[in-house]
């Protein structure tokens, strides 16, 4: 009798013995929750705090009409006249800025768009995500975050947006060197429903190129002309000694137009020779411009 009590003792150890393997292998087996990352995001490769003075650099005047549109350079000697535009934007602040400028290295597609925020000492500037998956939706443009990674002509305007707008999301698009004027023209109505929805947008583009002081100046009043004209192919026809990007400016003053604003304001006209005193330099020009129109009562 004892023999068969303690056969059974040892049978239901065993058994006991084996739930508690087989439950430990289980629970190793089981995958374990990582910790959420942060979303991906461009690096904060573009600041030079030697450009970014906005405490005593921005001529600040009231601007007493809503703006919807701009011109802004992004070489950042010109970091006044950026961010005088961007403190005059901030007295209405959107909630959605496009961002139109030149491809420089002509890398993937040729309109590019980047779901990536971009990291700036002031805090991440969010990309608006459902802006983006619309513009996809026309297969105008496509997606390449790598383009951006290295594009001053959004990298260096980013800590700008923040410091200004810090609740604003942005839509940075890049284009070709060669996007025509008909593409220019499309991608400006893909934009019209954005932009009555309150966005505001801004051309990133430097102008004359490589040239010296005072040829950069005729040259800047060559294209000042042919914009007032509206000889948009001419400015589609025009290279580096003009500017780096007719499509980026087209798209700005198409887009203006189906908007119903066909005026606009110069707010400054310059180059680096004369910013930096030295007229035997190759400069690049700068040319910043406002559109507006009548606030809503």
């Amino acid at each position: 009798m004892k023999k068969v009590a303690t056969l059974f003792i040892i049978i239901c150890f065993g058994l006991v013995l084996t739930g508690i393997v087989r439950e430990t292998r289980r629970a190793e087996t089981l995958p374990t929750l990582a910790p959420s990352a942060p979303a991906p995001t461009h690096p904060n490769n573009f600041f030079d705090p030697r450009y970014f003075t906005p405490e005593y650099s921005v001529k600040k005047e009231l601007w007493n009409e809503k703006i919807c549109g701009a011109v802004v350079p992004h070489h950042l000697l010109a970091h006044q006249m950026i961010a005088e535009v961007f403190s005059k934007i901030q007295d209405a602040p959107p909630n959605l800025l496009i961002l139109v400028g030149p491809n420089h290295k002509n890398i993937g597609s040729r309109i590019l768009v980047s779901s990536l925020g971009w990291q700036t000492p002031f805090g991440t500037v969010e990309v608006d995500k459902e802006a983006v998956d619309y513009l996809l939706a026309t297969h105008m443009v496509k997606q390449d975050d790598y383009a951006f990674s290295a594009e001053h002509s959004m990298g260096n305007l980013m800590p700008f947006v923040k410091y200004y707008l810090p609740n604003t999301k942005v839509v940075p698009i890049i284009c070709h060197h060669d996007v025509s004027k008909k593409e220019a023209e499309q991608l400006a109505e893909h934009l019209s429903p954005l932009l009555k929805k309150g966005a505001v947008i801004v051309a990133s583009v430097d102008f004359s190129h490589y040239l010296a002081s005072q040829e950069a100046v005729q040259m800047d009043s060559e294209t000042l002309k042919a914009i007032r004209e509206k000889d948009w192919d001419r400015i589609f026809a025009m290279d580096n000694d003009h500017l780096d990007s007719p499509s980026a400016l087209g798209i700005l003053f198409f887009a203006m137009e189906n908007m119903g604003i066909t005026d606009f304001t110069v707010l400054d006209n310059t180059n680096s020779g004369i910013l930096l005193g030295n007229d035997m330099i190759e400069t690049t020009s700068y040319i910043s411009m406002l559109f507006s129109k009548q606030k809503d009562s």
